[in-house]
């Protein structure tokens, strides 16, 4: 279960490891589960801070294993092949340095395939939107029998476990504001609340969504901007105004 799995974190400053979720409560006869998420695992899934790509959630949670869910933040988004040494693939997914060795101390590349890179594949197989495909990459390329240093990595994109909603929202990101809001109201955020293009760019999902939910968005932009000119901050008191309407419809 998610409540009895963990995750680890290092970089070159701090070294951490927290649950999945946290003080996990089902009320009964209502289906409802209710639990907690660490701000620092909430902080590496939401930022992508060192170097991990855009990933669903859901599926994350979801997967089997930690190293299942280490090559779905890896490959993730990923559009180029990645050769990693076996050294840093074991460092990547946590695994200690010595496992996986034989008594004299040679890797047995069979035993980490067989309980690391062919579970995770096939966890990612069977319901992720990025998987991977993989080779040997030997100490020497034209000889099979020569000693493996590590792999080379594929990236195998699944559209049909893609998440829709995350999709059309990506797809909107892509497009500037200008063309998607309309361009009464668009003008009216610009020279009447003073929004500058970029900032109706960074917020146009909250324009967009009162655009469809508010009838005369206009005029409650008005009212808003009548309102905001007694705030310290005027136009970020205007888009929590907005949402909080948006919220209420």
């Amino acid at each position: 279960s998610l409540a009895g799995r963990f995750f680890t974190y290092e970089d070159d400053e701090e070294w951490w490891k927290c649950g999945f979720i946290s003080n996990p409560k089902y009320k009964k006869r209502t289906g409802i589960i209710t639990f907690r998420v660490s701000n620092d695992l909430w902080d590496v899934f939401t930022k992508f801070a060192k170097g991990y790509r855009e990933f669903e959630l859901n599926k994350a949670l979801a997967l089997p294993t930690g190293y299942s869910l280490r090559f779905y933040m890896l490959m993730s988004g990923q559009v180029y092949p990645l050769d990693i040494s076996l050294e840093n693939l074991k460092d990547r997914l946590g695994i200690p340095a010595d496992k996986y060795k034989d008594k004299n101390g040679k890797d047995r590349i069979d035993h980490f395939e067989e309980r690391v890179l062919k579970p995770a594949k096939a966890a990612l197989d069977e319901s992720c939107p990025y998987t991977f495909n993989y080779v040997k990459v030997r100490e020497n390329p034209n000889n099979k029998r020569s000693k493996v240093t590590g792999f080379r990595f594929y990236p195998v994109y699944q559209p049909q476990f893609r998440d829709e909603e995350l999709e059309g929202k990506e797809l909107q990101a892509k497009v500037t504001a200008r063309y998607q809001i309309d361009s009464h109201v668009y003008e009216y955020l610009r020279y009447s609340c003073g929004f500058t293009s970029e900032e109706i760019n960074r917020n146009k999902e909250t324009f967009i969504t009162a655009q469809e939910k508010i009838t005369d968005l206009i005029g409650e932009l008005a009212l808003l901007n009548g309102k905001s000119r007694e705030k310290n901050n005027p136009k970020g008191w205007i888009i929590n105004a907005l949402k909080g309407k948006i919220k209420d419809k």
